[in-house]
């Protein structure tokens, strides 16, 4: 080819261009942003916060959510609208679709939000509207002092701090909690109220009316000018006890606001409590901006607070959790496995080889295609992130694959006695179409997985475009490199006789040295906790295992040439049986492996059909020639016993294996625990504070725990957050060197729940998912029945095997006082029913009569009844409300008081009420098997009621999507292989040949899927989307062994060869590079299915299901594509035989 022929004759010109291109690929590397996820997979998201002190959630969703809900109706691009009330306060959570402008779609909702405020009360604080662009909170801090007071330091931390942090770069959100904010309090004392004759009403209407400060326009005298500027304005405590009290009626001039209520420079009534390791402190999470380098901005913003802090010596600032540390040491975990996967790669070259400069012409083609690949991904503003660098680790074996097989071909040449040049093109030539056949098959093989819809694809369109940047660089090396490389440097030929070095390592003495060594290595790293010498057991036992195989290889080969082979082309029925049996089985634990029972069984009773019916077949005389195959059916004893004992082994194999969990992503361990209390609603903020110090305390005993940091007053749920002093949220981190222990360290802290009696306690990890809890369902309906239909989910759910923590949005009632103005009474005696309406809303609620401006930002002016006299009914009853001509009348006089129950949230989905379902799955088991027998309770008639649904949320949601998604994929994927090579071959039989050789690496790689998912705790594995994709990267590995296989077949059927001696020769001259390939593949990638890295549990997925596919690949592909050419090609060209012969024969015939 002339790119090779380029190559070799100007090798300066190309190696001058590889040089430059991984200049250019290490500056590009230097450039990449870093983050755990690709850009473009965080769902914009606006929220929209209001808040109404002391209104019902039920007054909530009518008052304000409703209107906002009404009013964005419409917006463009908006996926889904969810809200949450409480009292006081409303969330509405709007999620924009992939790809949204953010910045665009928050000026929509503001817009949107602003046209409601008209359907909104009047005294209400408009709603605000946030961006929020951070799937998890890039920083948490504690800020602590032990000389400032709490209100000292919340002042600091809001008016100086928060601002400070939201200048940082990228820093997107800074959320406070557990603030005591400074606020004026006026506490009016009933008593003194009374005996003056005067309201609540009077104390709020003289502080709103006496602060003022307004300009008075210009003073303009004959000889100057001045502004003049009114001053009617407070300032601090005494001058709101100074503010002068006006009753009506009453002609005293002389009482002030001091007179009838006490006034503090205090703070909020604090409704949260925040600790870290025991300690009262404020929290702070910092969210990132969506796209940026999570890495390097975590990195600025840890600098920009060490400058901070040095400029606030009295707070200290406690760093408790940052996420990019986690994905800092993932990352540094791929890197990891990438180089172990080098290294063992480099092992299988140097064994199979003999000579490290042959080996070292194939490795070169890593660092090449890997550089050069960095210069793309930086073009096209990819991250060095999860799914980018698992692509990197995953396409090792790929990488030198093209090397292998160019370097075998040329060494092949040259022991034919060509020179080193003619050697390299002709090596390079004669395999120059397989080689693109192959290449392009990796590339059409992850077109599907580019164009998925939804989450999915945004996640996976990195990793296919990752894995087809550098394939495509591989097959320019391939093309270039390899064949300069042999030209000019590697060995002239692979010797026959192993080098010494090699022939050392075949000893007892060496195979028991190398066993011993590797075992040290992994009871030193296991006693240790030290991976690198885990690691090097790995490498050791690799040493061990093919150096045995490399020195048996000839026997192998062999034994495969002249036995096995042949008798495979002669029994093709067989092997063909064998093939179908193995596949149907292993399509089985896909489902259940019980299933597996009548598969076998239908097969069993099938071959006996077939037999008997083949032994009538052969009791008559002539047989048509198209029933010859099946009366030769049970013929060769061996063969049939064989098939009548296959179908029962697998059967109770696939029994015992049992079927394959599915799940979303895999679970990791980030070494973040999260903790949740929730005591019935009502329960006070003390009772739930001394539970949650009783938790603090025992966790923080639990070896590996650096710290406990919790937030009383606070939860997560669902959506968003419920706030109340029933609620508590507790946040544990490990040890990096203790993150492997996470597991075991939530079983230790499970019981602690009986440390807060009468609590629902509830312990779990951090999936790394970032969607929260795993179970999430949404129940919608009519009002009356979700509640009921929700409990009974939750009851399937928590009765199934391996879920924990399954609860209901629909909380018990807490007690609601019911106060109904009678506007006949109130009518009747002068009251206006919204004057006492807002006296009781004043007296137990509290309200803001006027805020003081100060340097440090606005302070509210906070008039309320003191707590002792507004905590029982006969208090509330006893407020009065001046009645028309001046009298003074109770409240009780004009409503009526009722205790009642009702909801403390209610929460809405798409416009409507919901109930949500929420749980999490214990360590060793898959959320599919989890809510599988839920979804079989669905399709029972009357399970729920009518015009009740259930909706998935969270990972619930992508799993489901993701098995129909993926299944398409894989479907298209298979399509688009298959007329690749129809394009390529030019004819529809060739490429089908090759196709045979995709489902066989199904059954290594479901079998394999199957076993280790029954291995205990984090060891298991499931069928998840990480799998899947290594079942789509499958196709295009294993067709590249058909593919050598039938190309060089019909490369010898081309120079004049027999089908049967061309298959036998071609699998014979293939053999080594395929077992080379298969080799470097398998080894390349077992550090990602060992997973001694941080981080490992994704990469572990998709490296279990390549190497099981490649391993039962390698075994039935080289018996079944040759076996399905020998008798397709052979039928073919007997029938060309007949034809020629007719053609000889019906001339001689003609001259009679």
């Amino acid at each position: 080819m002339w790119l090779t022929r380029f190559a070799i004759s100007r090798p300066m010109v190309t190696a001058a261009i590889f040089i430059a291109l991984a200049i250019a690929g290490a500056i590009a590397f230097s450039r990449i942003g870093r983050s755990a996820n690709p850009p473009g997979t965080d769902y914009p998201l606006v929220i929209v916060a209001a808040g109404y002190p002391g209104a019902s959630p039920q007054t909530m969703e009518k008052l304000v959510v409703k209107p906002i809900e009404d009013q964005l109706v419409g917006t463009q691009n908006m996926d889904q609208i969810t809200a949450t009330t409480q009292e006081g306060s409303a969330v509405v959570l709007v999620r924009f679709k992939l790809g949204t402008n953010l910045d665009i779609a928050a000026i929509d909702v503001q817009r949107r939000v602003d046209t409601a405020r008209v359907y909104m009360p009047a005294d209400m604080d408009p709603p605000s509207v946030q961006r929020n662009g951070a799937s998890q909170p890039l920083l948490d801090l504690a800020l602590s002092s032990s000389t400032l007071s709490p209100m000292q330091l919340a002042d600091l931390t809001t008016n100086q701090i928060e601002p400070m942090l939201q200048e940082i770069p990228n820093v997107q959100t800074v959320d406070v909690y557990g603030l005591a904010t400074r606020q004026f309090n006026v506490r009016p004392n009933p008593a003194a109220l009374d005996g003056l004759g005067a309201t609540l009403g009077d104390v709020f209407n003289a502080v709103a009316g006496n602060n003022a400060n307004l300009p008075g326009g210009l003073l303009e005298q004959p000889t100057r000018e001045a502004t003049v500027s009114i001053r009617s304005g407070i300032d601090n405590a005494s001058d709101i006890a100074g503010i002068p009290l006006v009753i009506p009626g009453i002609s005293n001039r002389n009482l002030r606001v001091g007179d009838v209520a006490t006034v503090d420079d205090g703070h909020i009534e604090m409704r949260s409590i925040s600790h870290y390791n025991g300690q009262p402190r404020l929290y702070v999470s910092l969210g990132r901006a969506l796209g940026a380098d999570e890495i390097t901005t975590t990195q600025v913003a840890r600098a920009h607070i060490k400058e901070i802090e040095k400029q606030f010596p009295q707070i200290t600032f406690h760093e408790i959790d940052a996420p990019a540390d986690f994905t800092q040491k993932s990352l540094v975990g791929v890197w990891q496995s990438l180089f172990e996967g080098v290294v063992l790669t480099a092992i299988v070259m140097m064994l199979f080889l003999h000579a490290w400069r042959n080996a070292a012409v194939v490795m070169i083609s890593i660092p090449t295609s890997i550089l050069s690949t960095f210069v793309l991904m930086n073009a096209f503003g990819f991250h060095i992130d999860s799914m980018s660098m698992m692509g990197l680790a995953l396409i090792i074996g790929i990488l030198v694959d093209d090397s292998i097989v160019v370097l075998e071909n040329i060494t092949r040449h040259r022991e034919m006695g060509k020179d080193s040049h003619a050697a390299a093109i002709d090596g390079r030539t004669e395999i120059g179409g397989a080689a693109i056949a192959i290449t392009m098959v990796d590339v059409v093989v992850f077109l599907p997985i580019a164009f998925l819809p939804g989450i999915v694809g945004a996640y996976l369109k990195e990793y296919a475009a990752v894995v087809v940047i550098a394939t495509l660089f591989s097959l320019l090396v391939s093309f270039t490199l390899t064949p300069l490389l042999a030209a000019y440097w590697s060995v002239k030929k692979i010797e026959k006789e192993p080098p010494r070095w090699l022939a050392a390592l075949d000893t007892r003495r060496a195979h028991f040295s190398v066993f011993i060594a590797a075992v040290l290595l992994f009871a030193l790293g296991a006693i240790f906790r030290a991976t690198i010498l885990n690691v090097f057991g790995v490498f050791a036992l690799a040493l061990l295992l093919l150096n045995l195989f490399v020195h048996r290889y000839t026997t192998v080969l062999d034994l495969y040439r002249t036995r096995l082979l042949p008798a495979a082309l002669r029994h093709g029925s067989f092997v063909a049986f064998v093939c179908a049996v193995l596949l149907v089985n292993a399509l089985s634990l896909v489902g259940s492996g019980k299933n597996a029972i009548g598969i076998d069984a239908v097969v069993l009773l099938g071959t006996l059909a077939a037999y008997g019916f083949a032994a009538l077949l052969r009791q008559r005389a002539a047989i048509r020639p198209w029933l010859r195959g099946i009366a030769s059916l049970g013929s060769h004893r061996p063969t049939a016993i064989a098939t009548l004992i296959i179908p029962p082994v697998l059967a109770m194999a696939m029994v015992a294996l049992g079927g394959i969990n599915f799940d979303f992503v895999p679970a990791e361990q980030t070494g973040h625990i999260r903790m949740t209390l929730a005591y019935t609603p009502g329960t006070p903020i003390g009772v739930t504070a001394k539970g949650v110090d009783a938790i603090e305390r025992a966790v923080m005993k639990l070896r590996g725990v650096k710290s406990v940091s919790s937030t009383v007053g606070r939860m997560p749920s669902g959506w968003g957050s419920l706030t109340g002093g029933n609620y508590a949220q507790l946040d544990a981190e490990m040890h990096a060197a203790d993150r492997g222990n996470t597991n075991a360290t939530i079983a230790k802290i499970r019981p602690f729940a009986a440390l807060a009696p009468g609590g629902d306690f509830q312990v779990a990890g951090d999936t790394g998912s970032g969607s929260g809890q795993p179970i999430f369902y949404a129940v919608q309906g009519p009002d009356n029945e979700i509640d009921a239909a929700a409990e009974k989910v939750a009851n399937v759910l928590r009765e199934t095997k391996g879920s924990v923590n399954v609860q209901t949005s629909a909380e018990v009632a807490a007690p609601e006082l019911r106060v109904a103005i009678e506007r006949g009474k109130a009518i009747l005696l002068g009251i206006s029913p919204a004057a006492a309406a807002e006296a009781a809303r004043i007296a137990i609620a509290g309200a803001v009569a006027t805020r003081v401006r100060t340097p440090n930002g606005l302070i509210d002016v906070y008039v309320q009844f003191p707590k002792a006299d507004r905590s029982t009914l006969a208090q509330v009853e006893n407020v009065k409300v001046r009645a028309s001509d001046g009298t003074l009348v109770p409240l009780g006089d004009v409503a009526r008081f009722r205790w009642t129950k009702a909801p403390t949230k209610i929460e809405r989905y798409d416009r409507q009420r919901v109930v949500n379902v929420l749980g999490d799955i214990l360590p060793g088991y898959a959320l599919g098997a989890v809510v599988s027998p839920l979804e079989k309770k669905l399709h029972e008639p009357g399970f729920l009621p009518a015009g009740v649904h259930l909706k998935a949320q969270g990972d619930t949601q992508f799993l489901s999507e993701t098995l129909v998604n993926m299944g398409i994929a894989l479907l298209t994927s298979f399509g688009l292989v298959y007329l690749l090579m129809v394009i390529l071959y030019g004819n529809l039989l060739e490429p089908l040949i090759v196709m045979f050789s995709v489902p066989v690496a199904i059954v290594g790689a479901l079998m394999l899927l199957a076993f280790m998912g029954h291995l205990p705790g984090e060891l298991g594995q499931s069928l998840n989307i990480i799998s899947m994709l290594g079942i789509v990267m499958l196709f295009g590995l294993v067709a590249k062994n058909g593919i050598l296989l039938v190309d060089y077949s019909n490369t010898l059927c081309k120079r004049g060869m027999r089908v049967r001696e061309a298959v036998l020769e071609a699998a014979a001259t293939r053999f080594r590079p395929i077992l080379m390939t298969t080799a470097a593949m398998i080894f390349g990638m077992l550090p990602l299915a060992l997973g001694f890295a941080e981080g490992a549990e994704w990469r572990q997925a998709m490296g279990t299901v390549i190497i099981g596919g490649l391993l039962s690949s390698l075994v039935l592909t080289l018996f079944l594509v040759p076996m399905i050419y020998n008798t397709w090609m052979g039928a073919l060209e007997r029938r060309a035989d007949r034809r020629a012969v007719r053609a000889e024969l019906s001339p001689v015939g003609a001259t009679h």
